[in-house]
């Protein structure tokens, strides 16, 4: 798929029309990898994390459209007065080269637009090097290399969290912007957030 060929890319709140895709996504093995929990998740309780969210204000979760069809979701979490968690990830195979770091860009976009937000927050395992080569091309602040957490594939492993303040990213969008390809940040500059 040519990047010039994407047309449109937007988000909307996750609703039960996606439950299932979402499902499916979050219990694939290269996404559960890189989660906190990395188990299966059966439908009953994927069910009941969905009535969970849909009940918790503190939370937004959203799904990524690309020319109308779902590719992957990014989702926030109130955990200070002024500062939201985010994550992410691309569930479909079939995407243009560059969705990760519309992801990126699209999340610290959203946090921006949110004036009572001062501090964009993620977590990362350690082991996840495409994700923490990410957030340092943005120029986010390594905050804790975390404490041991675990072991996967025989690799011990730590939480890493790191912390973007939404003032540096409206001052120097345009920089930070400038190291990635032009067609990525035209897409970018693009993308539609919807609500219900």
């Amino acid at each position: 798929m040519q990047l010039k060929d994407v047309l449109h890319n937007r988000f909307t709140p996750l609703s039960q029309h996606e439950l299932q895709q979402v499902w499916h996504w979050r219990n694939l093995p290269h996404i559960r990898a890189n989660m906190h929990n990395d188990r299966l998740i059966s439908w009953p309780e994927h069910q009941a994390w969905f009535k969970q969210l849909q009940q918790d204000s503190q939370k937004t979760y959203l799904i990524l459209w690309q020319n109308n069809r779902p590719i992957g979701t990014l989702y926030f979490t109130l955990i200070a007065d002024s500062t939201l968690e985010w994550g992410c990830y691309i569930g479909d195979q079939q995407v243009w080269p560059g969705s990760g770091l519309l992801l990126e860009i699209a999340a610290l976009d959203y946090a921006a637009r949110c004036h009572s937000i001062l501090t964009l927050q993620a977590e990362v395992l350690s082991f996840n090097h495409s994700v923490i080569k990410m957030h340092t091309l943005f120029d986010y602040q390594l905050i804790n290399q975390g404490d041991y957490a675990g072991v996967r594939n025989n690799q011990a492993y730590s939480v890493m969290t790191f912390n973007y303040q939404l003032a540096d990213w409206r001052k120097n969008r345009s920089n930070i912007l400038a190291k990635i390809p032009k067609q990525i940040v035209a897409a970018a500059n693009l993308i539609e957030f919807k609500h219900e």
